[in-house]
């Protein structure tokens, strides 16, 4: 799936969501209880238009599993409104490689170059189009505040250039892009944050996922935004177990449980239909409250956003993190101008044969 968001950034689409967390924008009321959903959907931001994504892998993708993804790209009356469908399916056999069926065309004009200057013109004035690359980033942010403190690091990324092929490009691969090469000549092994940006540098929150090859990050706009979201759903759940708490209540108590506590036997076994129908109940009203204080998400996540890109990491995290270049730890990078990821670069062995 991670392949597939990469592929549809490519030909600039902005940020996903993914199908059962959310439902597309015109999608019917069936939606959340239609099993089989494609993985992923977006807006487009050059042509406003919806894009329905599926993804397939394994190590040998046959024409079996994508006939069965084209299947689930095949929504009908679910989504009255036009779309695109994509269709990505990622094999493995001795190269990692991707096949992309796209049914329709991109309407003229929506080129990555038009993409691209538009999604960061976007991000400043369209607070709707902000809240949803905040939500898309959750598990970024999430995955970062759960790492311990000294694990964070801060990891300089140039900024695009405008006239080079970066700013058509929303992802660089840092190994080539001149713009941080340069930065991180000139940046000194003891610098914070500060130093970065007296150099027109982005300083990105980094810290490796415990258990992977993996090393994610963001901007400090991003992370203030993705802050500021979690405050605002904070505030929905608590609203739900202000007007109904017979919703947590009812809930199994694994779900419900304190942090730190064991779970226990249930009192009352809920059966597995019962248990199912009660979620979906629950998130239906969490969507309505969702929906009836989205004025009050669009306003915070936009302060979050604006406080993280005037401020500093010590305003947002209490603690100024030390520098770290990957590169010279085995990682190959990639950046957006808020989002980060490195892989290790011996995890990526292609000339090793596949068992």
């Amino acid at each position: 799936m991670t392949m597939a968001e990469w592929a549809c950034q490519k030909m600039g689409l902005g940020p996903t969501t993914h199908a059962e967390s959310a439902a597309p924008q015109g999608a019917a009321p069936g939606w959340d209880k239609t099993p089989s959903l494609p993985d992923l959907f977006g807006t487009h931001p050059a042509t406003s238009e919806l894009w329905l994504v599926e993804a397939k892998g394994s190590r040998r993708l046959g024409l079996r599993p994508r006939s069965k993804g084209a299947k689930q790209l095949d929504v009908g009356a679910l989504v009255p409104v036009p779309h695109q469908k994509v269709l990505c399916g990622t094999s493995l056999e001795r190269r990692l490689f991707m096949m992309i069926d796209v049914e329709g065309a991109p309407t003229a004009g929506s080129s990555s170059a038009t993409a691209a200057s538009v999604d960061e013109e976007t991000l400043e004035q369209d607070d709707e189009a902000l809240l949803e690359l905040a939500r898309s980033r959750m598990l970024t942010y999430l995955a970062l505040m759960s790492l311990p403190r000294g694990g964070l690091r801060i990891t300089p990324v140039g900024r695009p250039e405008g006239t080079s092929a970066a700013r058509r490009d929303p992802i660089r691969l840092l190994e080539s892009d001149r713009a941080t090469t340069e930065l991180r000549r000139h940046t000194a092994p003891d610098a914070g944050d500060e130093a970065i940006r007296q150099q027109n540098g982005l300083d990105m929150l980094t810290g490796r996922m415990p258990g992977t090859d993996l090393m994610l990050g963001m901007s400090r706009r991003l992370y203030g935004a993705c802050r500021e979201l979690a405050y605002a759903e904070r505030r929905v759940i608590e609203r739900i177990r202000e007007e109904q708490p017979a919703y947590v209540e009812e809930l199994p108590r694994e779900v419900q449980r304190p942090e730190g506590t064991v779970a226990r036997r249930l009192d009352q076994q809920m059966s597995d239909r019962a248990r199912e129908e009660r979620i979906t109940e629950v998130q239906e009203y969490a969507r309505k409250v969702r929906e009836e204080q989205r004025d009050d998400q669009l306003r915070s996540v936009r302060a979050g956003f604006t406080m993280g890109d005037r401020g500093s990491w010590i305003h947002l995290i209490d603690l100024a993190p030390r520098l770290a270049v990957p590169r010279e730890e085995g990682f190959l990078e990639a950046a957006t101008s808020d989002t980060y990821l490195a892989v290790e670069e011996e995890a990526l062995d292609l000339d090793a044969e596949v068992e």
